[in-house]
């Protein structure tokens, strides 16, 4: 069986953590060259899963894109979430949560607090702007969700409070018992999927909203900065077409930066964080330890 996930050429330690788990999990078990699939941890449930002779399910949701085509071949495990869920058909008990959280069971080395406050923005967002700036100004620690896994892990454990965009970052926080706050700074952030994961661990949350960062195009080579200076000059004059691509913002002034990084500290000082029950993570996780369990049995691991 071949493990499928999604791979950033940037790097997401959400996704990048699939590996290593599945390798704790079921110790050489997957083949790079398998033709069945094994889908884990990841919003992955839609149209781009390659056609396969069988897909296995172990905790991925839905999210992005369209519903995939599931015939008979497919077998599913659990799923993230009741959304999920839905969205596919699937009996309710088969929404269990994201299997990530069974990290915190699996990595369990000795740690101390370093920070008071670790923010950690979407993947995608670390590539919009520039968020360690942002945090040296406020005070709090940058957890930048690009880094190595284990790295993450270490960052979000060393932590007393994780703000984070990354649905991930609270996830994992969750797993670790590090209370956290959901922020939102751009609409590429998916409420939908962190609904889907709130009502496995049975919370209800809202984002607490920050101004998003820009980098600019200050780091762009001469053609794409002055190409990008053109395009914003024509972008609101009956010269512009729409089949342009759009320029990226300008680079956020530093008057910006401090009152974004005054909002952060802001948000982490007066807002109520969150933090599954100990009842609710211990009977997901006998959940998804009973469906590990079932797997070996069914693949004679």
């Amino acid at each position: 069986m071949q493990l499928y996930y999604f791979k950033d050429k940037e790097g997401n330690f959400g996704d990048d953590l699939n590996p290593w788990l599945w390798q704790q999990l079921f110790p050489d078990f997957f083949r790079a060259d398998a033709a069945e699939l094994f889908v884990g941890v990841g919003t992955l449930l839609n149209h781009r899963i390659p056609a396969a002779p069988a897909v296995t399910v172990f905790g991925s949701g839905h999210g992005y894109g369209q519903l995939p085509a599931i015939n008979a071949n497919w077998k599913f495990y659990c799923v993230r979430g009741p959304l999920t869920a839905q969205a596919l058909g699937l009996p309710a008990e088969l929404a269990i949560t994201d299997p990530a959280s069974l990290s915190a069971q699996l990595y369990t080395p000795a740690v101390n607090k370093q920070y008071k406050v670790s923010f950690m923005p979407h993947c995608e967002s670390a590539r919009l702007g520039d968020w360690a700036r942002v945090c040296q100004q406020a005070g709090i620690h940058f957890l930048d969700p690009r880094k190595p896994f284990l790295q993450v892990f270490d960052g979000i454990r060393q932590s007393e409070l994780l703000l984070t965009e990354a649905m991930h970052g609270a996830i994992l926080a969750d797993s670790f018992r590090v209370p956290w706050i959901p922020v939102k700074a751009y609409p590429h952030i998916s409420e939908y999927k962190w609904q889907d994961w709130l009502q496995s661990v049975q919370l209800t949350a809202e984002f607490s909203a920050i101004p998003p960062v820009w980098r600019g195009d200050q780091s762009a080579e001469k053609t794409v900065r002055l190409k990008n200076m053109l395009k914003r000059s024509l972008q609101n004059t009956p010269l512009w077409r729409s089949d342009w691509g759009a320029p990226p913002p300008r680079q956020s002034p530093a008057h910006h930066i401090d009152l974004v990084a005054a909002r952060l500290a802001d948000i982490a000082n007066i807002t109520a964080p969150h933090l599954s029950s100990n009842t609710v993570f211990n009977n997901n996780t006998a959940r998804l330890q009973e469906k590990v369990h079932q797997f070996k049995q069914d693949f004679g691991i």
